[in-house]
């Protein structure tokens, strides 16, 4: 035991972090799900990390910028904002370069409530102006925390007495310093919970859609973390690539695993004072400028964050519409200012602009596991950058010689193209670019079948047998209720690959028959002839009706059970042309077209187009518009739910829901006029199903897809291999 302790003293730090790491990963390959019974040792890791930072912060900002001279400041400032634009400018070439990588692919997703939520506003003076800088430091807002502390250490600058206030505050926070390397020291502890949780939990499923956008993140953060971003302080500066790289290492794997550089910016600053001191390079400006450009260039949109505008392109080509060399400049316009917020309000945000499906912005949130990793590992160097040129442009000792600076730049090219063609070659062999999304839709199956159930492939009359009962009576002495249904309203009632009739509304209608006590009779009708079958008996009920006064004088509706969003159907690339009402507004010659009678969507049109120079078309139903017999019409008005699901069958065709405030279409069971009873009978089973969860569990299933997936099982080596059970 006294020989493994002193063999872990006598390793170094970033060793150990490995070590932790790779018997982290094993750990919970062994383990598999109980993995996630280590999150809580991953969490206390997290925290004790993040309780020091923004203490550290506020003191070091202040001490920073109180002791410089009004002259220094300026001049720390002019060559701060240099380098940043240097990076901003790297990082984008880098963004356009890595997507020559991507496939060529064809993909739709179903229905997903983020096609129908408004955009998140970006407030640039609520991020960095606070009336309260208390509130800001208890909800972690970086920025003005930031903005504050450097105010304060702005206005120290020309103060006589300032030394009284530093001075203590430089105590404080070197306490903080020996509290974060105790913390360091339990990095291997912390990463070893963190890689087991991940390696444990992580169901191959969430990657497999992802991998091009993996390959690409991991590819051009590699590449710059490890390459370009090295190269630029040899080309300038006294220190070699090694030196760079080496005293990175533990702020890089920390960051990486712990999937945050915002922990290690006192790791990050300490190391680069080391670095400068051992070169003899450590004064009062070069300490200056490390201890205020990392936690300041922290708060800008660094490499780091800029590269998950990557996510961009990567929408783009599995939308089947890669974005153009010309629409990057666009990207990097609109993209750069909104990242001073977070990626999760920038991104739906650029992917409106680009007219990129929403839907899409849920895949960005399971990656974040994986490319938040990559991000650390970036933003860690890129700050290391900041302080190691920030330092060497406030000194003095920059190095400018062309033929330095002209091998960096041809190395950094050569990388780059190297990195470029070998995720390139590496996708074409790992991802399979076949559409599938269409057989998996057509897949699905009845997730609870009733037996006895009776589907009708063609209309059916009345009973004659039980002509003059009431419509409940009938059903009882029947034996069966009788439910519409038409054949291709995709999600709601369809003919699967196995030629069985499913969908949302058969499910509930089968539910709804098993609680009457009677099977299920499915008849296919026309929506033209509702109100007729209804009266005769030929149907009993009728789920799926739009409650719209179009149906009131006809039929009756139960309580309604499922509410849809009124969207457009449009092709893939026309979706910019339909993205908010004021658009629809006011584009000329549309020509729109709309289900049934239009009177029964009359508040949808109203609300979309108002009276602009639309002209609307009847179609009967929306199959023919998606296999492109109306060349004519621009659009398709119907709900995103069957529109998402029918892009499924049709990929080149996506969903657009108007905003803002789009249009909301309740539906309902159809009933006859003189249904009676019938009519309690449904509304009551409605409200129980609601209740007992049984539309939110069909909804789920059909609508949402969650039916389409297989499930999965966390493989692991105690129980598929030892065959352990846990």
């Amino acid at each position: 035991m006294t020989g493994i302790s002193s063999l872990w003293s006598r390793t170094s730090l970033s060793t150990r972090i490995l070590w932790g790491l790779g018997l982290g990963i094993v750990t919970g390959l062994f383990l598999g799900e109980p993995a996630a019974a280590l999150q809580p040792v991953a969490d206390i890791y997290i925290r004790l990390m993040q309780m020091m930072v923004l203490p550290y912060l506020i003191t070091s900002l202040i001490i920073a910028f109180g002791q410089l001279s009004g002259a220094e400041a300026k001049r720390l400032a002019l060559r701060g904002g240099g380098l940043l634009l240097l990076i901003w400018a790297i990082t984008c070439a880098v963004i356009m370069l890595l997507p020559l990588a991507f496939p060529d692919l064809e993909v739709a997703s179903f229905f997903s409530h983020t096609m129908v939520e408004p955009r998140q506003s970006f407030s640039f003076t609520d991020l960095y102006f606070t009336s309260n800088p208390f509130e800001s430091l208890s909800s972690n807002v970086v920025p003005a925390v930031v903005l504050f502390s450097s105010a304060m250490g702005l206005g120290l600058i020309g103060l006589q007495d300032k030394d009284r206030l530093l001075a203590p505050m430089r105590i404080w926070n070197a306490a903080i310093v020996r509290i974060t390397r105790f913390v360091v020291y339990l990095t291997p502890l912390g990463v070893f919970a963190i890689g087991a949780v991940t390696a444990g939990t992580m169901l191959p499923d969430t990657l497999s859609r992802l991998e091009a956008y993996f390959g690409v993140f991991a590819g051009a953060s590699l590449l710059l973390t490890f390459w370009i971003l090295p190269l630029l302080v040899t080309a300038v500066t006294p220190f070699r690539y090694r030196e760079v790289t080496g005293i990175a290492r533990a702020a890089l794997l920390t960051a990486f695993v712990a999937n945050s550089a915002f922990i290690v910016l006192p790791i990050i600053i300490e190391r680069s004072k080391e670095l400068l001191s051992s070169h003899g390079l450590l004064d009062d400006n070069t300490e200056s400028a490390t201890e205020v450009l990392v936690p300041i260039l922290f708060n800008f949109p660094n490499a780091g964050k800029l590269l998950t505008l990557l996510f961009i392109p990567f929408a783009g080509w599995l939308s089947d519409a890669p974005m153009p060399f010309g629409d990057y400049a666009q990207l990097f316009a609109a993209g750069i200012p909104s990242y001073f917020a977070k990626a999760q309000v920038a991104l739906p945000y650029l992917l409106d602009i680009f007219g990129m499906p929403q839907d899409l912005f849920q895949l960005y949130v399971p990656t974040t596991i994986i490319t938040g990793k990559f991000d650390a590992l970036v933003t860690a160097m890129n700050l290391l950058v900041f302080a190691l040129l920030g330092a060497a442009a406030t000194g003095g000792f920059m190095v400018f010689q062309r033929a330095r600076i002209l091998r960096a730049l041809l190395a950094i090219a050569g990388g780059t193209v190297a990195v470029v063609i070998l995720v390139r070659l590496l996708l074409a062999v790992a991802i399979d670019t076949s559409y599938t999304m269409d057989r998996a839709v057509q897949d699905m199956q009845m997730s609870q079948l009733a037996p006895g159930t009776i589907v009708h492939r063609q209309t059916v009359g009345p009973d004659a047998a039980y002509a003059g009962l009431a419509p409940l009576e009938r059903i009882r002495a029947r034996g069966s209720l009788k439910i519409g249904y038409a054949a291709d309203n995709l999600p709601m009632s369809f003919f699967n690959a196995a030629d069985e009739l499913v969908g949302f509304d058969v499910e509930l209608a089968g539910q709804l028959a098993e609680a009457l006590g009677v099977k299920a009779e499915f008849v296919p009708i026309r929506w033209s002839e509702l109100p007729r079958l209804l009266a005769a008996g030929a149907i009993d009920v009728m789920p799926g009706m739009w409650y719209r006064p179009y149906w009131f004088s006809s039929l009756r509706l139960s309580q309604p059970y499922f509410t849809a969003t009124m969207a457009l159907a449009v092709r893939d690339e026309r979706r910019h042309d339909f993205s908010s009402v004021e658009v629809l507004r006011r584009t000329k010659g549309l020509k729109i077209a709309v289900p049934l009678d239009q009177s029964q969507i009359r508040t949808s049109m109203r609300r979309y187009f108002d009276a602009s120079d639309t002209e609307f078309v009847t179609v009967e139903f929306w199959r023919s518009y998606f296999e492109g017999k109306h060349p004519e019409v621009d659009a398709f008005l119907m709900p995103a739910e069957h529109a998402s699901a029918w892009s499924l069958l049709y990929p080149q065709y996506t969903v657009v829901v108007p905003q803002p405030d789009p249009v909301e279409l309740p539906s309902a069971f159809g009933l006859a006029r003189d249904a009676g009873e019938l009519v309690d009978v449904v509304n009551e089973w409605v409200l129980f199903a609601e209740t007992a969860g049984l539309i939110q569990q069909s909804y789920d299933y059909w609508i949402l897809g969650q039916g389409a997936k297989k499930p999965q099982q966390r493989w692991s080596i105690m129980r598929d291999v030892l065959d352990w059970a846990p």
